[in-house]
This record gives C-alpha cells, structure tokens and sequence, in this order.
C-alpha cells in the first residue's frame, strides 16, 4: 500500500523564481534548488547544510533549445558545483543540491548515489545526459545500502516535484492509477502501415511501447517537435522498425506532456491529438473526455434543490 507523503517547501526570499529548501518530513534528505545566475549563493552562509557531501543535477539549454542533464557529487557540494555554468557545454539555468541533515553521509555513499542517478536517468531516457561515462557502484555494507537506496527514493520524489521527472520510464498501463479510468487510445496512418496506441496518464499522454511512428518528416512539423524527435532517436526511445523502412518503432513507453506531441511524433506532422488518438470503437480523445465531463456533471447533486 502506498502511503502520502509530506514535502516542505521554503521559499527563501519569497519568491517562486528564487531559491528553494526542500524536506521531506522525518528524512534525513534536504534539497536546494537554485538558478544559476545564484548560484554563488549556495556556498555562503546563507545555506551551511549544503556545505557537505552531497550529489547535484545541474540543467540547461543547448544553442538549439534541447534540454541536457549533468550528475555529479562533492565533498562539499556547493562548493563543488561553482565550476559548473562555465564548464559545461550547454546554458545552465537550474541545480538541485541534496545533503543529508544528520551529516552522515560518507565518500561510499555519495559516490554510490551519482552512479544510481547516471544509470537511472540513461535507463529512463526522458532527458539527454552530458556525463561522459558512468562511475562504477562502489561496494557498500548491507546496512548502508539500506539506508542509502532510502535515500535516492528521496531524491527521485524531490526531482519530481521540482520538475526534473527523469529517473524513472513513464508508468506502464498496468501500473498507472489512471489504468482502469481509461481505455487505450489508437492513432492509425493506413497509407503508412502506422498504427500508436497510448492512454492519459499523471505525466500527460503515454504512448506505449511497439507503437509505430513515421520515418519522413513533413514540412508542417514544428522545430520544436523536431528537436524532441531528434533527442528521442538519439536516446533510443525511437528506433529503425527492422520489418518496415518507412516506419519507427518506440522502443520503451513513453511520456509526451500532451495528446498533441505524441500524435505529431507518430505522424511527424502538426497533428491534433484531441482528435487524432481515438478509442477501439472510433470515438475521439476530446469527445471521449467531453462524455466524461457530462456524465459527471449527471450525477453531481443538484445545490438549487438545497
């Protein structure tokens, strides 16, 4: 049974564009999210509690808009990440320090949670990540294993709520809370032998694995779109079909913020999802949503009466 969970959020300066503390309620984890025009901050007096061990993610832009990822680690983190918006080869916008508040955390521990990161993030494939390799997972004792894999759950929960949802694939149907509420949805070109399946789901629209996506880009995709198919073939989410030329094939399931990027993905053309991804029996996303919305609406007491 999965239980809630309390998440603390400050806003250091009162503002939402500014640093942010985050902890978790009776953890040991805390987190600073920072931009990093500020990112000299982070290793004043303003934040002791990151001058320790800890690992960092630091995002950016590349010239061409994509987004990339680099994981590291410090014996004093916000110390360690000062290098980080000169050396990288992409614009760093954002980082997330974690530390631990009861300042155990040693070497081991930290050098086996940015190889847990690295290899999360390449497994999931949901952002392009600039580290050269993967460090080898350090040996630890059981008893640090268990409270350092604790740990990464924590960070995994924090990165999500930040935003930086990357460590893990988006939920398979079955696994998805949203599985029973929805049917699947089916996207077909029949002059292409292209046939997506996909459902709603908490991230946006999953398309799911073995869904089709067209080989040849069409002159009305937008650059926009055109860049995530890129980053998607290269992270190898989208991949040659070997039984048809003209086609790809999505190698994992994957999550797109909306209906719309993933019918444009499959067709590679600006697509409608609303109307594009359809049920078994032929009824669109947004009338198949629309039906919803009345039903409930049926259903729903009626306050004049009260």
């Amino acid at each position: 049974m999965t239980h809630g969970r309390q998440l603390r959020l400050f806003l250091s300066d009162g503002t939402g564009s500014g640093p942010r503390f985050y902890e978790i309620v009776n953890r040991t984890i805390q987190a600073l999210g920072i931009p990093a025009v500020r990112i000299k901050e982070a290793n004043s007096p303003d934040w002791p509690e990151f001058q320790r061990p800890g690992v960092y993610m630091v995002f950016g832009l590349t010239e061409d808009g994509e987004d990339r990822l680099y994981i590291g680690r410090g014996e004093d983190v916000a110390y360690r990440v000062q290098v980080h918006p000169e050396k990288q080869p992409f614009e760093v916008t954002r980082l997330l320090l974690f530390t631990s508040k009861d300042e155990n955390l040693n070497a081991s521990q930290v050098g086996w949670l940015e190889s847990s990161m690295i290899q999360a993030v390449n497994t999931a494939k949901r952002i392009t990540l600039n580290n050269a390799n993967c460090p080898k997972i350090p040996s630890i004792s059981k008893a640090e294993l268990a409270t350092v894999s604790e740990f990464f759950e924590d960070v995994k929960l924090i990165a999500q709520t930040a935003g930086f949802d990357y460590f893990e694939k988006p939920k398979t149907v079955s696994q998805s809370p949203l599985a029973e509420a929805f049917p699947l949805f089916y996207f077909h070109i029949p002059t292409q032998s292209i046939e997506a399946k996909g459902r709603p789901a908490d991230e946006g629209f999953v398309v799911l694995a073995g869904s089709h996506a067209r080989v040849d880009v069409l002159k009305g995709l937008s650059e926009g779109y055109r860049k995530l198919r890129k980053q998607l073939i290269e992270q190898g989410v989208l991949v040659s079909d070997p039984s048809a030329e003209n086609r790809l094939v999505f190698a994992q399931d994957y999550a797109f913020s909306a209906p719309s990027p993933a019918a444009s993905i499959v067709a590679a053309g600006a697509t409608a999802g609303t109307t594009a991804w359809k049920t078994e029996k032929g009824e669109g996303l947004a009338a198949y949503l629309e039906s919803l919305t009345s039903k409930s609406s049926e259903t729903a007491p009626d306050s004049s009466s009260q």
